[in-house]
């Protein structure tokens, strides 16, 4: 089944493109491995937004809060 998910937009690249000078990924790499990752949860954990999740409240709560998300959902 091929989901009609979206995240990577070949426009968004634009935005984002200082970034590609510092780090070792491109930013182009980064959103489609963004995207790729949020299909792949979708496909094997339908009901999953871990993903969706984390990418929302990054930038938004704290950063201890984005990193215990994202380790307490894979020790239960």
């Amino acid at each position: 089944m091929l989901l009609n998910y979206h995240i990577f937009k070949p426009e968004s690249v634009e935005t984002f493109k200082d970034l590609d000078k510092v780090g070792e990924f491109s930013t182009e790499f980064i959103l489609v491995v963004t995207e790729l990752m949020a299909i792949q949860e979708k496909t094997n954990y339908p009901t999953g937004s871990l993903t969706e999740s984390l990418y929302r409240d990054f930038g938004v709560k704290d950063r201890f809060s984005v990193i215990q998300k994202a380790v307490l959902k894979r020790l239960r």
